[in-house]
This record gives C-alpha cells, sequence and structure tokens, in this order.
C-alpha cells in the first residue's frame, strides 16, 4: 500500500489519453483531414476547435504538435512518440508547444507578451504551437490584439484554438481559422471504448455496465473515464450495473416500468404509493421526471417504429421495452408525454414540486384511452348502410292497374319518371327538415298501385310529412294533371332500426367523449346549464 501511494496514482482519463490520431475515439472527420494535411504538407497556420467537454479537442492539438515536430513521421502522418521532440512534448518539457488558459490569461497584455514571444524561432522542432484552451474567454480587446499575428504569423507559427463555446468567438478571429467542429460521443462508442480500457486494467464490466456509465458521461469520454474510476474504487474489479445504480443514485428501470404499468391500468392509489417511494429512497423529483420522460421516449420509438433500433440500450433492455411496449398505444404514450411536460414546466415553479409530480401522474392515470379517428368513420359507415338498409322499401313487382277512373292508374306514368318527379318535388320543397330526411333516406317515396306512399322511419317525423301532405298532393296534381292519392306509412321496421340507430349512435357518442377527455384534464365540476 505505501509502495503505491508512493508512486503516485493517475486517473485512467490521464493515463488512457491517445497518444497519436488513430486513438482518438469517434472524431474521424478530424483526425483524417489533419492527418493528411500534415502528411502532405498542407499544414494551416490557425485551427480552431471546437465542441462538448471531454471529446478530445486538447487531446488533438497535443497530437498535431508531435506530429508537426516528429522526426520519424509515418506514412499515415502519425507520430512516433519515440524521438526527441515527441518525448519533450509527451513529458510536458518542450519549449516549442506552448498551452495557454485562455479563462486566466485573457487580458490585452497577455496576448502582447504572447506576439513578442512567437518571433522567436523554435528551439528544436520546426513548428512552434500555441494552444490557446477555452479562447472565448479571451477579452475583446485581447481578440483585437491577436488579430494581426494570426492573420499573417512567421512561417514556423501554428495557433490552436480551442473552445467549447464557438459563438462565442469574433467572426474576425474564427475567419482566419480553419475550423473543425468535435462531435458529441455516442454511447456504444463510449462503452467500447469503457470496456477495452477496463479489460486491459483487469477490470470486469458487463456491457451493461458500461451502457449504464456512458449514459451518465452525456457523450464526454473524458467524464466516462472519471466515472469508472469513481466505480472502481467503489465496486472493486467486478462492476455491476445494480452497484453502479446505488453509486450514481440513479432511477430504478423497474420503477419506471411500475409507474407506466399504474397508469395503463388507471391505479391512482398506485401511482400515489410510488411517488412515496421515490421520495422515500431519496430520489430527485426532477431528476425522476426527467427518467420518466426518456422511459416515454424508449416506448414510444418501439411503438411508433416496432423496432429497438433508435434505442441507445444494451440488448437486454431494448428486448424488455419492445415487450412492454406491446401492451399500449402510441396516441396514450403521446398524450401522456405532453401531459409530463406540462408537470415538469409547472415543477420549476413550484414551491411544492412532488404535489404537481402527484397531480400530473393522476391525470395521467385518469385520462382516457385515446381513439383513433378511423374507428368514427367506419362506425359512421356501418350506421349509414343500417339506416339506408333499414329504409329501403321491398322490391315489388308492377302491379297491374285495376278500373277505376276516379283515381289514376299506375298505367297512366311510368314508373321511373313518378320516382323523378317526387324526387323533384322533395328537391324543391321549402322546408329544409324535409329536405335533409329525404335526402337522409330518413323519408322515402315510392308509388304502389296508384297511390304514392311516404314512409317514414322515425316517430317524429311523421308529424313533419303529415304537415306536408296536402303539398305534396298540389304539387303532383299540378304536374300530373291528375289527383293522385298520397298516404303517410310508418315503416314496420322502423323501431328496429330506430334502436340499433340509437345503440350505433350511443356507441359513437361514448367514443367522441373519449376522443375529448384525450386531449383535456378530466375535472368532475359539472358544467353549469344554460338559464
Amino acid at each position: 500500500m505505501a509502495e503505491q501511494l508512493s508512486a503516485g496514482f493517475i486517473s485512467l482519463a490521464r493515463k488512457w489519453r491517445p497518444q497519436t490520431f488513430k486513438d482518438i475515439v469517434g472524431q474521424e472527420h478530424v483526425t483524417t483531414t489533419l492527418r493528411n494535411a500534415i502528411r502532405m504538407g498542407r499544414v494551416h497556420h490557425a485551427y480552431l476547435f471546437s465542441g462538448p467537454r471531454g471529446v478530445g479537442k486538447t487531446t488533438t492539438a497535443r497530437v498535431v504538435a508531435r506530429a508537426l515536430n516528429c522526426q520519424h513521421l509515418t506514412l499515415e502522418g502519425e507520430p512516433c512518440n519515440e524521438c526527441l521532440p515527441c518525448r519533450n512534448i509527451l513529458e510536458g518539457r518542450s519549449l516549442d508547444v506552448l498551452e495557454i488558459d485562455g479563462a486566466s490569461n485573457n487580458s490585452v497584455d497577455d496576448v502582447r507578451r504572447l506576439r513578442e514571444n512567437a518571433k522567436f524561432p523554435p528551439a528544436a522542432g520546426r513548428y512552434k504551437l500555441y494552444i490557446i484552451d477555452e479562447v472565448h474567454m479571451l477579452s475583446l480587446s485581447a481578440f483585437n490584439a491577436l488579430l494581426k499575428i494570426l492573420e499573417e504569423p512567421p512561417s514556423h507559427l501554428v495557433f490552436v484554438l480551442a473552445t467549447t463555446e464557438p459563438q462565442k468567438v469574433p467572426p474576425t478571429v474564427a475567419s482566419r481559422c480553419q475550423r473543425f467542429d468535435f462531435r458529441r460521443l455516442s454511447m456504444d462508442q463510449i462503452a467500447d471504448r469503457l470496456c477495452f480500457i477496463a479489460q486491459q486494467e483487469g477490470v470486469q464490466v458487463e456491457l451493461a455496465s458500461a451502457h449504464v456509465l456512458a449514459k451518465k458521461a452525456e457523450g464526454s469520454l473524458r467524464d466516462a473515464l472519471s466515472l469508472l474510476d469513481q466505480a472502481i474504487a467503489f465496486c472493486g474489479k467486478d462492476i455491476r450495473v445494480e452497484s453502479l445504480t446505488q453509486m450514481l443514485h440513479m432511477v430504478d428501470t423497474d420503477l419506471l416500468f411500475r409507474v407506466t404499468t399504474a397508469l395503463r391500468q388507471r391505479d391512482v392509489k398506485g401511482i400515489l404509493e410510488l411517488v412515496q417511494e421515490i421520495v422515500r429512497r431519496g430520489y430527485d423529483v426532477q431528476e425522476f421526471t426527467e427518467a420518466l420522460s426518456e422511459h416515454f421516449r424508449h416506448l414510444v420509438a418501439v411503438c411508433a417504429t416496432g423496432s429497438t433500433r433508435f434505442l441507445d440500450l444494451p440488448p437486454e433492455m431494448a428486448r424488455q421495452y419492445e415487450i412492454e411496449a406491446q401492451r399500449y398505444q402510441l396516441p396514450d404514450l403521446m398524450n401522456w408525454s405532453v401531459l409530463l411536460h406540462a408537470t415538469q414546466q409547472a415543477m420549476r415553479y413550484s414551491a411544492q414540486p412532488r404535489i404537481r409530480l402527484e397531480l400530473g401522474l393522476a391525470q395521467m392515470a385518469l385520462l382516457e384511452h385515446a381513439v383513433e379517428f378511423s374507428e368514427l368513420l367506419q362506425a359512421l359507415r356501418n350506421l349509414s348502410q343500417q339506416s339506408l338498409h333499414s329504409a329501403a322499401p321491398p322490391v315489388a313487382e308492377p302491379v297491374p292497374s285495376y278500373a277505376s277512373h276516379s283515381a289514376p292508374s299506375s298505367k297512366f306514368f311510368d314508373p321511373g319518371a313518378m320516382e323523378r318527379t317526387l324526387q323533384d318535388i322533395f328537391a324543391q320543397a321549402q322546408d329544409p327538415a324535409l329536405r335533409a330526411a329525404y335526402q337522409s333516406r330518413q323519408v322515402v317515396a315510392r308509388v304502389e298501385m296508384d297511390t304514392v306512399v311516404v314512409a317514414v322511419t322515425q316517430s317524429f317525423l311523421a308529424d313533419l310529412v303529415q304537415q306536408h301532405l296536402t303539398w305534396l298532393r298540389e304539387e303532383l296534381h299540378q304536374r300530373l294533371g291528375v289527383a293522385v292519392p298520397v298516404r303517410l306509412e310508418t315503416s314496420s321496421s322502423g323501431v328496429n332500426a330506430s334502436a340499433t340507430q340509437s345503440d350505433t349512435l350511443g356507441m359513437l357518442e361514448a367514443q367522441l367523449q373519449n376522443l375529448l377527455q384525450a386531449h383535456k384534464v378530466p375535472s368532475p365540476v359539472t358544467p353549469r346549464s344554460r338559464s
């Protein structure tokens, strides 16, 4: 133990810092360009490296410094890391590579001293490099002082400016540099690198555990290696997901699945018990809502695509989401996500965020299941077909005319022409209710022997037609020139049809109510009736 302490501990982030371009993870678009430029002798005088923290900006700048001064550069443009200039740069003893912290050396006087020293040629190598970290922290006057030498530097001078906020770099400075945007690393890239390093260090790390660390690192490999150091200190040589969940105090995935199960079963009591368990475990309610939002996102992705290819999760966890997503409908998950987002916004400005969380989850549990419009349309089509079937008269053979001179016989007019006449009469009716009932086949006019029979399928339509029988007789007499008897008839199937239509309309009303409830918070308050 004493020997280990005297030897000194080197963190994994420093110990496994990439030494060549090919070792840099996830930035191939940058390393390939720089390696080819160095190999071809097309070195620019200034580079701007931008990107999030811990993705390799400073590391790449150091590799560029060694490659430019290496005495045994490989054919691929990689430094050998064995020659004297490379070793001096690796050990931090080179006078030709100067790293400057832009946050603490941000005054115009600091930049003036930099300009005076930059005029001198390199001591041992071919190039002198200035690596300025967090360059956006320089003052405006410091940037202005840097412009001249940045635009026309000596042939031996190369600048590498690194920043996490490129929008704060003045355009006059950015335009004089070649800009390289470093990307945030994916979870798979970080997890693979962690597994490789753990194997070299003799540490047993499951792929699921590596994904947990990668997720917590949020795209930063340096943060992931720091977390791996912490996990080794906490778990020892065997790192498990359960131990990482305890160490990082992350929301348990099983707890998230229990929450969605309670929402699906509309179990408000279970929801309140789960919130109490969340608080008892010591979870921050804001962090829990963020984990639940991501949980909803995974379920939505699986429901929408039918696959797990959009989930950055271990195979076992992705399979669990694939099985669970089959129990939900996509519209319900979307409605829950919308309500959760509103709950998160309310929790940020609430003095009692737990109460807001309980109310939001209760609203999700009470939310009616969403209904597809296609179901309503199909129900309407079925209703229309039932209505036409119940109102359609039976097809009968033409009845021979009988000898009667007081009334017209069917032989005096064509049935087809009579039907067109009736259609024209009802189309010109002044009462819009009568026109609508005829057009919807709730009122049907047909010819039986020498009589026009007007049949209705609803009892309330009989009074409407009765009021217009005199008008109908006069219209027929005016158009045909003879008096035509008109008789009102209530269809025998009207009661059954009405009952069937009433049931169908009741079903439609219930589904419409569900559809409306799916887009608003249920309220136990009954609206006041209008006086």
